[in-house]
């Protein structure tokens, strides 16, 4: 089985991330500066009104904001390697580790892909240059969401070998077996 960076580098490949992505990406930077705040208050402002995510960010919100804000400049920096797979690998294993349902993340991405839509749309006239944008804003938050779903996958995997006492290698091929 690949690797999770393996896969990471498997996953822009497939989606077909290319040059052009990350120079669209950076080149909606500023409009991620000046738009980001409003986007992150909406965001923390849903999670706090929702019984099953404010007990996760409770007292905390402000301290979060901080992080979100820098995880979305990171989203345009421009650098998608290692280092970038490697911050949002440990951003899933938190999810993991503090017991965020994977479906959570999965639904706020949805606002964040919204709410960054509507900052574009604010920001850029020209319809074919909008949807190029953020046509490639799209790819990398669904980068993002894959690898936070992959470190759930994981943890799962890591937690089955545990338990059962068996190898990785024999659990995988389970998982992987189909009915002929």
């Amino acid at each position: 089985m690949p690797t999770p960076l393996e896969i990471y580098s498997n996953i822009k490949t497939f989606l077909s991330f290319t040059d052009r992505d990350i120079a669209n990406l950076s080149a909606i930077r500023g409009i991620v500066e000046k738009h980001g705040p409003r986007v992150t208050d909406d965001f923390y402002a849903v999670i706090a009104r929702t019984p099953e995510t404010a007990k996760f960010v409770e007292g905390r919100v402000e301290a979060l904001k901080k992080t979100h804000a820098k995880w979305m400049l990171e989203l345009v920096a421009g650098d998608y390697g290692d280092a970038y797979f490697e911050s949002r690998w440990r951003i899933g294993k938190t999810h993991v580790r503090i017991g965020i349902d994977p479906f959570w993340p999965e639904s706020v991405m949805s606002m964040l892909r919204s709410g960054l839509h509507l900052a574009l749309a604010q920001e850029i006239a020209n319809p074919v240059e909008l949807s190029e944008k953020y046509g490639s804003l799209v790819k990398i938050l669904d980068v993002d969401m894959m690898i936070v779903n992959l470190s759930y996958a994981e943890d799962r995997i890591d937690r089955l070998t545990e338990f059962t006492g068996m190898k990785r290698a024999l659990l995988e091929n389970l998982i992987h077996m189909r009915k002929d």
